[in-house]
């Protein structure tokens, strides 16, 4: 997380507004490491595979990033409920919820300082194969993708 902090300037914020709650609409993106956290906590079952494509429409980059996320269950995150995450409190909330703030707007956002594309890039990061093995090795106990 470190490194996204140092990319996007952003740093780790607490915020209940109703304006950081419409941000629960789309689940928040984590790092092969959030997401290995989530699947050893017993929550394997409210992720999925997914193949990331907001950064093209952002011209970041020309392909879609495979990654594991959590669900959208009906019109908000698998893990919102009652105007709260249920992972905050547990120390699990991925780093995009952990550094995204109703502060962001589009007259001081980047495509290339955004949390969704530097968290995006850490599933393509060599440095993280490991992990992303250990995810999926996980992932085949529980359910097929």
């Amino acid at each position: 997380m470190q490194r996204i902090i140092r990319k996007t300037g952003r740093k780790p914020i607490q915020c209940k507004c109703k304006l950081c709650q419409q941000q629960c609409h789309t689940p928040c993106l984590g790092t092969p490491q959030d997401i290995l956290k989530l699947i050893k906590a017993g929550y394997a079952d409210r992720l999925s595979w997914t193949d990331w494509a907001a950064g093209i429409i952002m011209g970041v980059t020309d392909h879609v990033v495979g990654m594991v996320q959590a669900t959208a269950d009906g019109d908000w995150c698998t893990f919102f409920h009652d105007g709260l995450c249920e992972l905050h409190d547990k120390g699990l909330k991925p780093t995009e919820g952990r550094l995204s703030h109703h502060s962001m707007r589009l007259d001081n956002w980047t495509p290339k300082k955004s949390i969704s594309w530097n968290v995006a890039k850490e599933w393509e990061d060599e440095d993280n194969a490991p992990v992303l093995e250990e995810i999926l090795d996980e992932l085949k106990k529980h359910k097929e993708l």
